[in-house]
């Protein structure tokens, strides 16, 4: 870790690198050893003008390859420790229910940025037409209207906008660019992406691979309106904070308390490692107490030995709850629009930005793969792997090592969706009475 001082000196400067959501752009910020998460988070929206800071974070690996949120409440150093480079990239962590109640537009600006993310590298699973029609406007908001002078042949290959970009699904992009987007603003585009990606089912997901007590191969994701489940690229479940009683996790055990038609039921999902567990808990118990209660002061404590929430661990909620944010809206003071420096980068590879390490989970658990969805395969709704490594924050030797150089990353299938995760997965080793207890979600909410 780069720092300046002397050991034990307080005035002690420490380095640290923020990649932005425009994966060419990069901030080099400094911190002190009594800096907390909340502090570099703020530094990084001062310097992006953004004053609407609740939604968005800090996330980074650690030496273990464990992804994890920088809490805003504890120090920075105590969290970081043990990485050399330190690398963070900054996220949307809470996904608006709609974007159009934030204030500012350049708030909604980096929802947009995040959303393009997630489209390329496969979060933002959706159909081939949503797929063609998100494209599209992700190309107007970018290079503005067709001209033909300009603009010829396959133009649309030129630019990586989805996770598989077939010649199918670029014919239909170009078809929506030429006759349907004409005239519209980067800001109009831009909107009009929001609109329909926010009422997308894999919205604010970011898939986290499981096994349900039958040893199939499953993925949480968690977003504004509850826990959903899903097999290969299919929707299995979705159980929403108003039925969720308690959340908490054992060992490697992930559990869901319900309270379904006046009966009660307890799902488990058994997650990679412990600590795979223990972030996915987090997680959940963060967006939960983020979109449901009406303040942070009802957030109860949770304490080692067993608490409202957890089993063995420490955690408190600190920041405000959505309804806060909201609530405070019309009494915040009003600024002139801030200008919105949009970049062109569609065609640009983040060479001269340090790359970001994946998080590979451990073999012998028997997952290859988090979950990346493709939105371009015609006519057949799956998810495919890729080999592009995306939003793999964090610090490591290894990129120190590879001098930051994107191309040298080790592309690990860390986050993306296979063909083979089509069909259920049932490698024995997973199979224990761990799932002792548990029931099958098979009756439960879809």
């Amino acid at each position: 870790m780069l720092k300046f001082g002397s050991r034990g000196d307080n005035s002690v400067v420490y380095k640290c690198t923020v990649r932005l959501l425009e994966d060419t752009e990069i901030l080099e910020c400094e911190f002190k050893a009594h800096h907390k998460g909340k502090y570099l988070l703020e530094h990084v929206c001062k310097q992006l003008n953004l004053i609407e800071q609740d939604y968005l974070g800090l996330r980074y690996v650690d030496a273990m390859e464990q992804r994890h949120w920088l809490d805003m409440a504890k120090s920075v150093l105590k969290q970081i420790k043990d990485l050399d480079p330190v690398l963070f990239s900054f996220r949307v962590k809470f996904y608006p229910p709609d974007p159009f109640r934030l204030k500012e537009e350049i708030t909604r600006y980096q929802i947009f940025l995040q959303l393009k993310r997630d489209l390329l590298h496969g979060r933002l699973y959706c159909t081939v037409n949503e797929s063609a029609q998100l494209g599209a406007l992700i190309l107007q908001s970018d290079i503005g209207d067709y001209d033909s002078a300009v603009h010829v042949g396959n133009y649309v290959s030129e630019y990586k906008l989805l996770l598989k970009q077939t010649e199918m699904l670029e014919e239909k992009i170009m078809e929506i660019h030429q006759k349907q987007l004409k005239g519209q603003s980067p800001s109009q585009a831009e909107n009009i992406f929001l609109r329909i990606a926010c009422q997308i089912d894999t919205y604010g997901i970011d898939p986290h691979p499981v096994k349900d007590h039958r040893g199939n191969q499953l993925y949480l994701g968690i977003n504004y309106s509850g826990i959903l489940t899903f097999q290969g690229s299919r929707k299995t479940h979705h159980f929403r904070w108003p039925d969720i009683q308690k959340i908490n996790y054992e060992g490697k055990m992930f559990i869901i308390h319900l309270n379904y038609n006046d009966k009660k039921h307890t799902i488990g999902f058994k997650c990679a490692t412990g600590a795979a567990c223990r972030h996915v808990w987090r997680c959940a118990i963060e967006q939960m107490l983020f979109f449901t209660l009406p303040t942070s002061s009802d957030a109860p404590s949770v304490v080692t030995g067993g608490g409202f929430f957890s089993w063995g661990t420490k955690f408190k909620y600190t920041g405000r709850t959505e309804r806060e944010i909201l609530e405070d809206i019309g009494g915040a003071p009003v600024r002139d629009e801030p200008t919105i420096q949009r970049t062109s980068s569609l065609r640009r590879k983040a060479s001269s930005v340090p790359a970001t390490p994946s998080t590979p989970l451990q073999p012998h658990i028997g997952y290859s793969s988090l979950p990346r969805s493709s939105h371009s395969d015609a006519g057949n709704s799956r998810m495919e792997t890729s080999n592009s490594a995306e939003d793999q924050e964090a610090a490591g030797s290894k990129s120190k090592s590879q001098g930051y150089n994107d191309d040298s990353v080790d592309h690990l299938h860390d986050y993306y969706f296979r063909d083979s995760f089509e069909h259920s997965s049932s490698e024995s080793q997973l199979m224990d009475n761990s799932y002792k207890g548990y029931e099958y979600a098979g009756n439960l909410p879809e």
